[in-house]
């Protein structure tokens, strides 16, 4: 699981090398960039709608199947019938 940024003591660890002040700004704009980050995480609710689509578009083609496979034993009954009438 992630761990969210602590800045105060990414703060602390930047002023050892860097003065107050750019030691703030560097921790202040590196918190921007985590929170960039963390906001195109998906959710568990993203994943759920994601889930639920999926299963939408998965019945909807099932059904297309289902109706060609019909179709196509529907036309392959009827060439055999007519092969069948077109023997002696």
């Amino acid at each position: 699981m992630a761990r969210a940024l602590d800045t105060l003591e990414l703060f602390d660890e930047l002023k050892s090398s860097f003065t107050e002040d750019q030691a703030h700004v560097l921790s202040k704009a590196l918190r921007q960039v985590e929170e960039a980050r963390l906001e195109e995480l998906a959710t568990k609710q993203d994943l759920i709608n994601l889930e639920t689509r999926i299963d939408a578009r998965l019945v909807a083609l099932e059904g297309k199947i289902i109706k060609w496979i019909v179709g196509l034993a529907v036309a392959l009954f009827s060439a055999l019938i007519a092969i069948l009438l077109k023997l002696p």
